[in-house]
């Protein structure tokens, strides 16, 4: 009995150390990660680099050449330093010296053996700050994706005003965020559940899809949005807890405004929030659905995600638009009145928990601490 109780005093003793400990190792997680993220940006930059030495044109290739210099650097000096001071020196050189050996005097071989030196500099660097395991780890991956697209909606955003390209090199790094996000995913799909891994495909095709449109902002980063929160299904990040009936309701009236958008002859607006009725409410649904109804969750998920969604993208009548979307909301009708039986069974648990709980406390107020004497 004495050793037991010695133990929690131990136990209790320690509690602030191992806390603090923890707490510390989450924020060296995070500084690895940011650290990561501005390495990723950094090679997105060198994509655009080599993309535009291909055109020809010199003055975007110098454009992203500085930009690692000047916007990324500073944030990873800190890290670079600490680990090893001589080869900060050579990281801040080689990105220094980026735009001079890439330049329009310089030939495209050379360019490109600059360019590849300074990508062995990046990997350096990653294994140095960062390390090979987590350099490796799905999740961490999975991280770095959700930045670069989160960084990639500011920049298309600026680059691109009603449709037409206003600010080319925003453009260029939303652009080149992207597509290194998708390099990250082609590493890990295998690694990911199936059904994630399979959407995220669809709306990498999308996204670029509006890319190469021009599409709205806003439409964009529903795409771009949608990837991170299929990412953040796939590793198990904790969704903030929202009533299901809630979502039930946004789908309703998000699928409402499609039918006005798409009739008003506004395609981008009408994909997009029919885009946003999926992803951001209906996958929150599948779940509890799953249970008790598999097929209604199938036959939801085809109607909106796949039908509704290409019906919009070739231009299908207003009419078959029209149906289609009642379609859903007679089915999300059904969806209404199952919903309400996963709330019963949560409060259900949490009394049991509740009861458990008392029960627990009651029987410890008969023990006692101490052995008597």
């Amino acid at each position: 009995m004495i050793k037991s109780i010695t133990s929690i005093i131990v136990g209790i003793i320690l509690l602030p150390t191992l806390t603090s400990q923890s707490v510390l190792a989450e924020l060296d997680y995070d500084s690895k990660l940011s650290f990561a993220g501005s390495l990723e940006e950094t090679l997105g930059h060198f994509w655009a680099i080599e993309q535009n030495l291909d055109d020809n044109n010199a003055e975007l290739a110098l454009v992203h050449a500085i930009h690692p210099i000047a916007e990324l650097y500073d944030s990873m000096k800190p890290e670079l330093k600490e680990a090893n001071p001589e080869f900060d020196t050579k990281f801040q050189n080689t990105l220094m010296d980026l735009g001079k050996k890439t330049g329009s005097d310089v030939t495209r071989e050379d360019a490109q053996k600059a360019m590849d030196e300074a990508k062995a500099i990046i990997q350096e660097a990653r294994i140095l700050v960062v390390g090979e395991e987590l350099s490796n780890d799905t999740a961490f991956k999975a991280k770095l994706m959700q930045g670069l697209l989160l960084t990639s909606i500011g920049e298309y955003e600026e680059g691109i005003k009603s449709g037409q390209i206003e600010m080319m090199a925003e453009f260029q790094d939303g652009s080149a965020f992207v597509w290194k996000s998708e390099q990250i995913f082609d590493e890990i799909k295998s690694d990911l559940p199936e059904h994630e891994a399979e959407e995220i495909e669809e709306f990498y095709s999308d996204l670029w899809n509006a890319y190469d449109k021009k599409s709205d902002p806003e439409l964009v980063a529903t795409f771009a949005n949608g990837i991170i929160n299929e990412l953040g299904e796939a590793i198990g990040e904790e969704a903030e807890e929202t009533d299901l009936l809630t979502y039930v309701e946004n789908i309703r009236n998000l699928l409402n405004q499609v039918k006005v958008k798409y009739a008003e002859g506004d395609k981008d607006m009408a994909q997009s929030l029919a885009t946003k009725a999926y992803l951001d409410n209906f996958e929150f649904l599948e779940g509890p659905l799953e249970e008790s109804n598999p097929e209604l969750v199938d036959e939801i998920e085809t109607m909106m995600r796949e039908e509704l969604r290409d019906m919009i993208s070739n231009d299908a009548p207003v009419s078959e638009v029209d149906q289609q979307v009642d379609d859903i909301l007679a089915k999300m009708d059904t969806v209404a009145k199952i919903v309400p039986e996963f709330g019963t069974i949560a409060v259900m648990i949490l009394v049991v928990g509740i009861i458990s709980t008392m029960v627990i406390l009651s029987k410890s107020k008969n023990l006692t601490i101490l052995p008597r004497i």
